[in-house]
């Protein structure tokens, strides 16, 4: 299933800074991300576990609050489920990174299954063996609800640039995986945290590709993603008039619009594209505790 709760916008924050956990309600970001993995350096982890597992004990997030985690396969992944289990953390999601295969979904399913079965599981797929398994990885266990890029990981492990074009394959194989699977794919953040211009465009290509939120590792940066996930004026526009017209003449099959052709496909493109402005203005609207779906945006 796609994500239960509101994800254009993931805001990292390293679980060693408690002063920024509520940062993601101060800057409107949808979920704020408390970060054990890449962010904490190893000898500091278990003082970062032991600051996030306390936070999400709490439970007065404004905001849906994420946790990720460090991979099963070390001890530290291992202790990290042990502390979400000891200390009574409800994170609304957890982040398993590096995965490579259906098993460690399912070993994360079962291991917090039995105090913590609600809390929906995000994959981050950032190894060559991720993208490779991924198609089996999005259907590892009911509970996980999307897939996340992670490009850094990725360019490292291959020695290739973070720029567009090398990434292009993984981001298309993970936002196919992820809708052939009935779930929300959300993007690699942009590690340029200056030009702004450069983030909307990465955000506009990425949600080309069916991508539907992105990780922000700058508070800056929430609002040029927000923006480029909302649908144009143009598109929207267009959009009303092809519904319409099919609404007008209650007719199936292909018509004309503009010197275009416009049969079911499209209408149904349309209708999503008018869902997805509606869910926009919600979001921008209103403060919220728990997230409208964005899996059929």
């Amino acid at each position: 299933m796609p994500l239960s709760i509101a994800c254009r916008s993931m805001l990292v924050t390293p679980a060693l800074e408690p002063s920024r956990f509520d940062k993601a309600s101060e800057v409107g970001a949808d979920v704020g991300l408390l970060d054990l993995e890449d962010g904490v350096p190893r000898a500091f982890k278990p003082e970062a576990r032991r600051l996030a597992t306390e936070h999400l004990a709490r439970g007065r997030a404004s905001r849906p609050m994420a946790l990720r985690i460090n991979s099963l396969r070390t001890e530290d992944g291992l202790r990290d489920v042990l502390a979400l289990l000891d200390r009574g953390a409800r994170p609304d999601l957890v982040l398993l990174p590096k995965v490579e295969s259906p098993a460690e979904l399912q070993q994360l399913d079962a291991l917090l299954s039995p105090r913590l079965p609600d809390v929906a599981l995000l994959a981050i797929i950032e190894t060559s063996r991720g993208v490779a398994a991924v198609d089996a990885i999005a259907t590892a266990t009911p509970r996980l609800q999307g897939l996340i890029f992670g490009a850094a990981d990725l360019s490292a492990e291959l020695g290739i640039p973070l720029t567009w074009e090398p990434m292009l394959y993984a981001r298309s194989r993970i936002a196919m995986a992820a809708g052939a699977a009935g779930l929300s794919a959300i993007d690699s953040p942009c590690f340029d945290m200056e030009d702004l211009d450069a983030v909307e465009e990465e955000t506009r290509r990425a949600r080309a590709l069916g991508f539907v939120g992105k990780i922000v590792i700058h508070p800056q940066q929430v609002a040029a993603v927000h923006r480029a996930l909302r649908p144009c004026p143009r598109t929207v526009d267009h959009a009303r008039r092809v519904v319409a017209q099919a609404e007008d003449d209650g007719l199936g099959g292909i018509r004309r619009l503009g010197g275009a052709m416009v049969g079911p496909p499209l209408v149904a493109a349309a209708r999503r594209v008018l869902a997805n402005e509606h869910l926009m203005e919600e979001l921008e609207s209103a403060p919220r505790r728990q997230g409208a779906r964005t899996g059929d945006t």
